[in-house]
């Protein structure tokens, strides 16, 4: 796995470049899990979703996100009824919204369109697929693409919207099992969905499809294993996903963020977001995610252990995670595999020399492990080192791994 990490020349340290999750204000507004979220003209919004007095699912609220007063101002509600499990994606300066159910019984197949400028919802043509809850929901080169979920059996069509005719398609299925859940976003030309589960069985698998071609590509696994229930969004023409529950349906240990890299079919572990709760497993179910100037904002979701909503707000410069026009910066890359890592890693770049000194920082910033490394000598880890992520420090360039124990 590739990463790209900045790095001042010969001055920033390990820690210096891990960017840092900073706490915004909580609010009643984000307390709910499976909110619809979009942005429009720098401004963030939010809509439906289940709340602890949601009766019986879902709700119609529809908010705007007051960024200089980090404050939330409500709107007139949604006009096409309560409802939870649903999405939202943007194009060209407008909301396009549907899907989702509010009872498990009925499973809305709708599309609406909402405009910043009049500030008016309008109904557009129904999908001619079958209603559904979870889907996968995207934005891409003229069109909507919608797909999978369950209403109330899992499924694995895929239909395609034209923003420009009104008209519905139906595309080639995912070729992959049927699901909900899944995550899903566009990322260069492409879009992409996967993982998620069918019943019982969670998923890592993931996909490509090309609306080009109108055809599918099956990528490789998720590195980290299967991914059900998390948050995802796109920033600077890639995608990103964070948090969910692994294969057990149990919230995730930790705060997983990856970035992904389409260009190489690679993931990137990014620092996990923030949480202390009192059965360790930092992950949410069904959070919630937006981004707005540069920043992610992280809130909502469920602990499944504890039984309770999450009432906090975090937020992460994206920044950090892209290249910079900054003269003081250079981005820089190496490889590093196996990633995840047990007890050794080989470390592949175009600047690795022998007898390169080697440090190792956990997620901490603090050194765990240094020495001198050899090219194509396999590095093995000291046997104190934690599980979770970690930065290693080759020479003049840095990359991150993550240790599983």
């Amino acid at each position: 796995m590739r990463i790209f990490l900045l790095i001042a020349l010969g001055m920033m340290s390990v820690s210096s470049v891990m960017a840092q999750w900073e706490a915004m204000n909580g609010s009643a507004v984000t307390i709910r899990h499976h909110p619809v979220t979009f942005t429009l003209q720098d401004t963030a919004y939010l809509l439906t979703g289940t709340t602890a007095q949601s009766s019986p699912q879902g709700t119609n609220s529809f908010f705007r996100y007051d960024e200089a007063g980090d404050q939330w101002v409500a709107l007139d509600d949604f006009p096409g009824g309560a409802r939870s499990y649903a999405y939202a994606a943007t194009y060209d300066g407008k909301a396009y919204f549907g899907f989702g159910t509010n009872d498990f019984n009925t499973f809305y197949n709708d599309l609406w369109e909402y405009d910043p400028v009049s500030k008016e919802w309008t109904e557009l043509a129904s999908c001619d697929c079958s209603g559904r809850s979870h889907p996968a929901f995207v934005a891409q080169a003229g069109r909507i693409f919608v797909g999978l979920g369950n209403g109330p059996f899992d499924r694995n069509d895929w239909w395609s919207y034209d923003i420009a005719t009104d008209e519905w398609s139906q595309m080639p299925d995912l070729p992959g099992p049927p699901r909900h859940h899944p995550f899903h976003f566009a990322a260069g030309d492409y879009v992409y969905a996967g993982m998620g589960h069918n019943g019982g069985t969670f998923l890592s698998d993931w996909f490509q499809f090309d609306p080009a071609t109108d055809s599918w590509t099956q990528m490789d696994n998720h590195p980290g294993g299967p991914r059900v229930a998390g948050q995802e969004f796109s920033y600077e023409g890639s995608g990103y996903v964070i948090s969910g529950d692994g294969s057990q349906h149990e919230n995730l240990e930790d705060g997983e963020f990856w970035k992904y890299l389409h260009e190489t079919d690679e993931w990137e572990r990014l620092p996990d977001h923030p949480g202390n709760p009192a059965d360790g497993r930092v992950g949410r179910w069904a959070p919630g995610a937006f981004v707005v100037n540069d920043h992610v904002y992280f809130f909502g979701g469920v602990n499944r252990g504890g039984g309770f909503l999450y009432s906090d707000t975090w937020r992460y410069d994206l920044r950090t995670t892209v290249s910079t026009e900054n003269p003081e910066l250079e981005v820089v890359s190496m490889r590093v595999f196996p990633n995840p890592a047990q007890s050794e890693i080989r470390v592949k770049g175009k600047a690795i020399q022998t007898n390169a000194e080697y440090q190792i920082y956990n997620q901490q910033g603090i050194m765990v492990q240094e020495g001198l490394y050899n090219g194509g000598e396999v590095l093995r880890l000291n046997g104190r080192l934690s599980s979770g992520l970690h930065f290693l420090r080759l020479g003049q360039e840095t990359t991150s791994f993550i240790i599983v124990r």
